[in-house]
């Protein structure tokens, strides 16, 4: 898979949240509009995927402005790739053993578990058996970041995980291995992901303010 993006799931996420209100009424984006926003997000240089990913934290952080002409007027108007004010007006996806291909070769590779938002991959994690330095998930996350690998998978993860059975690391696109941070609770208490396999939610956790252990739980399990 080359296109990286669930390019269904998104198209339809950005019919359904966006909406343009307008001398009291409301009317839906364009098919040209919501094309144009896709194709904003989706071609991009992946070059340098840093670069390649600060341009795409902004245009999922802040509103991308399209024109579209409403009763005779030609206005600009904001879309919205993720609703951040509600987030249960968003659709999330979890894929194990994603394939995507390779930038320049026909081979493809296999990221352990990709999250999606809205069909853009946000997230993504490789998990090592418990007799495994969790180092060497974050080394192969650092490779596959490379031009030779899948650039174009990682321009949209704003987080990257490596983690097997009791620790935990992540950290963002073009982060060196040593600066990647160790997990841990905010009280600062000893938690591990098989400590939380089983558990009752919390009314919390109900409500939808996961702790981080619950999250990394569901997402690896």
């Amino acid at each position: 898979m080359g296109n990286v993006i669930l390019e269904d799931i998104l198209e339809s996420q950005l019919r359904k949240q966006n909406r343009i209100s307008y001398r009291n009424k409301e009317y839906a984006f364009s098919d040209e509009n919501i094309s144009q926003a896709i194709d904003k997000l989706r071609r991009l240089s992946f070059d340098n995927v840093i670069q390649a990913n600060q341009e795409i934290y902004d245009l999922i952080t802040l509103p991308v402005s399209l024109t579209q002409t409403i009763e005779g007027n030609a206005r600009s108007f904001d879309l919205f790739f993720i609703d951040w004010k509600n987030w249960k007006n968003n659709v999330y996806h979890c894929t194990a053993e994603y394939s995507v291909e390779r930038s320049r070769c026909n081979e493809t590779a296999r990221p352990d578990i990709v999250l999606f938002v809205n069909g853009i991959p946000l997230a993504v994690i490789e998990c090592k058996s418990p007799k495994e330095e969790v180092d060497q998930a974050v080394s192969q996350q650092l490779r596959n970041q490379g031009r030779e690998y899948l650039p174009h998978l990682f321009a949209y993860s704003q987080l990257l995980v490596g983690v097997n059975k009791n620790e935990c690391k992540y950290a963002t696109v073009g982060t060196p291995a040593k600066y990647w941070a160790l997990w841990k609770e905010k009280n600062d208490k000893e938690v591990t992901v098989q400590s939380c396999l089983g558990r009752p939610l919390t009314n919390k956790e109900k409500d939808g303010l996961y702790t981080e252990e619950f999250v990394l739980t569901r997402a690896f399990f």
